[in-house]
């Protein structure tokens, strides 16, 4: 039987039809991707009811292009696409499946680290064109080789090996996020990245190719590292290889950008022991990154980011403050990220008062509210905006505990019967 039979059966419905319809057009369909890989390496293991799906199609003897394609497959089952004709690719949405198809091409880089100019082509040339020989493997799903494994530079050998290997020598140049995919990858899986392939790696980045990438690639690559189980190990080895550092045109040494790297890892190590989730992980790497107002990333990201570089202000004025109206006031309006990273790295007093404020303090507020206190008598405006923050202080620090102890504490303020 061949090597991906029974796995056809069990692939979903949907990319059955598509293979179908584009063998009905006298084109050809491929499973491709991470999906060939990890079905070779461990196929009793292999998850089935995975999300997302690579497909790739080669129609040029149909008449037929993708854009055809995805239409067609819409009209059938009704599902969500997106295309883009720049890369050849497209996108159909099943509901929470997810699957990408592109048409197998060929692709040139006018430049360093630029995207690629792609050109429809067979599939020996679309996976000859991949990151690494491990991911450059294609199962048949069409025709006559149907169930067969494509595998043009030798993948298969180097997934019994345990090796990552780039296809190009100068496959980190033309693309140096591959520099940390290839990281990435070795570590996932375990494997040990060729002796050649390392070699590449290292002269890539001493000759600073990671720096003229985007800073949108960059901290891509980061948010992908900090999503895997592995996160640490990735960073330790992102950092170590000095990579981050050839990101920013840095020379690799014991310090980044003025904070020291044992201290960085120390601190990773925390967070990832402490079981943070991803967006907390990458919130604290961007502490340790030049502000850039180019950086892709959300308000609170960046707030967070600018909190934790300044985190020693926070840290001693918390230090000091001893009524909880006053732990309140020293840390509303930080973004909860940074607050819950700072938690994870300090200690003593400190990380108390920031648990204490995240777990209690925050929810916080007084009975009354803003409707009740514009109905006898206080208008709307600054008067009302302080006497709210004056309830919910003598409720933080126990002043008070109902209603008509605050209704008390008001006409104690305003000096008359409400």
């Amino acid at each position: 039987m061949k090597p991906g039979q029974k796995f056809l059966e069990k692939i979903p419905p949907v990319c059955r039809q598509i293979a179908r319809v584009v063998e009905e057009w006298g084109g050809s369909a491929y499973l491709v991707g991470g999906l060939v890989r990890d079905l070779l390496l461990k196929p009793a293991q292999f998850d089935i009811t995975a999300p997302d799906w690579d497909i790739a199609v080669d129609l040029r003897a149909t008449g037929q292009g993708l854009l055809s394609l995805l239409k067609k497959i819409n009209a059938q089952t009704n599902c969500r696409y997106v295309f883009y004709n720049q890369f050849l690719t497209g996108t159909l949405l099943f509901g929470d499946l997810r699957v990408d198809i592109a048409h197998t091409r060929d692709e040139s880089y006018p430049a360093p680290a630029v995207l690629p100019l792609v050109r429809p082509a067979g599939i020996e040339q679309d996976l000859r064109r991949r990151d690494f020989t491990i991911n450059a493997l294609a199962l048949t799903l069409t025709g006559k080789g149907k169930g067969e494994v494509v595998d043009p530079t030798g993948g298969q050998q180097d997934l019994q090996l345990r090796l990552v290997r780039i296809i190009h020598p100068n496959s980190f140049i033309d693309d140096p996020t591959r520099i940390f995919r290839c990281i990435r990858f070795a570590i996932r899986l375990g494997f040990e990245i060729e002796s050649g392939t390392l070699y590449l790696l290292r002269a890539a980045v001493k000759n600073g190719y990671p720096a003229r990438l985007t800073p949108e690639r960059i901290l891509y690559e980061l948010r992908c590292i900090c999503r895997e189980r592995a996160a640490l190990k990735m960073l330790e080895a992102v950092v170590k290889e000095g990579v981050l550092a050839s990101c920013w045109q840095q020379v690799p040494g014991p310090e980044f950008f003025g904070f020291p790297v044992k201290r960085l890892l120390a601190e990773l190590q925390k967070l990832v022991q402490a079981k943070v989730d991803s967006g907390l992980l990458f919130v604290y790497l961007l502490s340790r990154l030049p502000v850039n107002t180019r950086f892709p990333i959300t308000r609170e990201e960046r707030e967070a980011q600018q909190i934790l570089r300044e985190s020693k202000v926070i840290v001693s004025r918390l230090r000091r403050v001893r009524k909880k109206s006053a732990i309140y006031r020293q840390l509303v309006g930080i973004p909860v990220p940074a607050l819950q990273v700072l938690k994870i790295l300090t200690t003593g007093v400190v990380r108390q008062r920031l648990r204490l404020y995240l777990e209690k303090l925050v929810s916080v507020q007084p009975q009354l509210q803003a409707a009740d206190l514009i109905s006898a008598g206080i208008k709307p405006g600054p008067e009302l905006g302080r006497m709210l923050e004056r309830l919910r202080a003598a409720r933080l620090d126990g002043q008070v505990k109902t209603t008509a102890q605050e209704w008390a504490l008001v006409q104690r303020i305003r000096g008359k019967n409400v």
